[in-house]
């Protein structure tokens, strides 16, 4: 679903229901100069205001964004479940540059079990080659947002004001941060730095090859 069907859909549950624009941002907390422009860019709302919208109008995810019945009843299909895809794309090489607000740019549907990493899932791009042959230029990687979980392994990270997607080992002092492409090289971060913060762990990889 593109972003202007979304908003086209809501527009017609609130025509449904009798109720403006102004009532919607009243019952999620959405601010309405900030709904009107997510409206004219057909940009889709966070994560946190489309849960909050959709409970609004009484319906799930997956209802809203239209899985048939016959859809989830296929063997690949029948137990999923909607995240969304963000338009910030981390680097599997030397940096991409991390923007001040989080857009989405279209939902995904990947297995239900997933949940077992939490709730807070997103899907992002992946952009360069540092991470082959684990991951390659445009994969779409799904992180949960849970930060560090004690164990090392493949994570989203802001380094230096950049968003990477690297592997992370611990050391006595700090973090290594590790490019699987033997052409990149290490880098090294203390645990006292303010110039690393880890966003989540890698859980599962949709290839685009």
């Amino acid at each position: 679903m593109e972003a202007a069907d979304f908003w086209t859909k809501i527009k017609e549950k609130l025509t449904q229901k009798g109720k403006t624009q102004e009532w919607l941002c009243a019952q999620t907390g959405m601010d309405l100069q900030g709904l009107r422009n997510r409206i004219y860019k057909n940009r889709f709302p966070t994560i946190e205001e489309t849960l909050r919208i959709l409970g609004v109008f009484d319906t799930t995810a997956e209802a809203f964004f239209g899985i048939s019945q016959a859809e989830l009843e296929k063997e690949t299909r029948k137990d999923v479940m909607l995240i969304p895809v963000m338009e910030q794309a981390f680097s599997a090489g030397h940096g991409q540059f991390v923007p001040d607000t989080e857009e989405v740019t279209e939902y995904i549907s990947v297995p239900n079990d997933l949940k077992r990493f939490g709730s807070k899932l997103a899907a992002s791009r992946v952009k360069g080659d540092s991470m082959e042959p684990t991951l390659f230029n445009g994969d779409i990687i799904i992180c949960d947002l849970n930060g560090y979980d004690g164990t090392d392994g493949i994570y989203t990270i802001i380094y230096k004001g950049n968003g990477f997607v690297k592997r992370l080992q611990r050391t006595s002092d700090g973090v290594k941060i590790i490019s699987d492409n033997r052409h990149y090289d290490p880098m090294f971060e203390n645990s006292e730095s303010e110039d690393f913060r880890v966003i989540g762990k890698v859980r599962a990889v949709m290839h685009s090859m």
